[in-house]
């Protein structure tokens, strides 16, 4: 096994057959979600409001800045820690799902395999703009598709909920959820970052209506990473997408542990289509595998 290949093991390796993961927030997480709970019993829903958008921008600050503290002082790297700093102002996922994202992604481009980068679920954008600056960082040129509805998230199906519940949320993700506009995300990458347009193509629309026809124009992905939380999302990527991914590709499951609609849908298309994966845990609620 390579340096590279040890670096990626975050966490528990798991295979398709385990249907039953214990997930554990970060400590910091479970602090503030119990306080914006304790606040939404006692105050008016418009000062609710408010004090949700204070802390929730408050939370992410101090995460952030949380992690730059730990990758400096840990000896991760700088190039990785200030990359993933500065791209996490832009995503909703945790340093440990972005630190996935990174490592499998420069594991592909360092392996050379072959294919487009593409994310279904783009948000705000963070995430893209990672793999967008790792793409240039690499001088590969590859085509990056980024599909979203751009509207947020649309609302969870009977599919998505176990005992009630639709999985281990930091905060509520009612339908417009992780809205991240097209002219913000565009605005991001294009203009504030430089990202070379020529290679980048944003899709609007829910992916139900949007990768029966794009799928079509992409030969071949080498890292396919879905961000769609729900059930349908996820399905409806997996069937359209992943027999694009090539051999040695990889697929990373933002959501695979901390949405239940998301691990259902992924290890069902997985025993439907006799695929024998080997998952990986980012130690956060997400995962990754590589298409044997």
């Amino acid at each position: 096994m390579s340096e590279n290949d040890n670096e990626l093991k975050h966490a528990t390796e798991i295979n398709t057959q385990d249907k039953e993961i214990v997930y554990r927030r970060p400590l910091l997480a479970v602090i503030c979600f119990r306080i914006v709970i304790a606040f939404r019993v006692v105050l008016p829903k418009s000062l609710f409001l408010c004090f949700y958008r204070f802390a929730f921008a408050s939370y992410k600050f101090i995460y952030r800045n949380v992690y730059l503290a730990r990758g400096i002082f840990s000896g991760k790297g700088e190039a990785m820690t200030f990359l993933i700093h500065d791209c996490m102002k832009y995503s909703l996922v945790g340093w440990e799902g972005m630190e996935a994202t990174y490592q499998v992604t420069r594991r592909i481009f360092s392996n050379k395999i072959s294919g487009d980068l593409v994310e279904c679920g783009v948000a705000e954008g963070g995430s893209a703009l990672l793999l967008c600056r790792l793409n240039e960082e690499y001088d590969e040129n590859r085509q990056v598709w980024l599909f979203d509805s751009f509207e947020g998230l649309p609302e969870p199906t009977d599919d998505d909920f176990k005992s009630g519940k639709t999985g281990f949320h930091v905060r509520p993700l009612p339908k417009g959820s992780c809205l991240g506009t097209i002219e913000n995300v565009s605005n991001l990458l294009f203009d504030k970052y430089r990202i070379d347009r020529s290679n980048v193509e944003l899709v609007k629309g829910w992916f139900q209506d949007t990768l029966p026809n794009k799928a079509s124009k992409i030969d071949q992905i080498a890292v396919l990473r879905l961000d769609g939380d729900w059930y349908e999302s996820t399905k409806c990527c997996l069937i359209h997408l992943y027999s694009k991914v090539v051999p040695g590709g990889v697929v990373i499951l933002d959501d695979y542990i901390s949405c239940f609609g998301c691990k259902k849908a992924t290890d069902e298309f997985l025993q439907e289509n006799g695929i024998d994966a080997k998952i990986e845990l980012d130690g956060r609620g997400g995962a990754w595998f590589l298409k044997p």
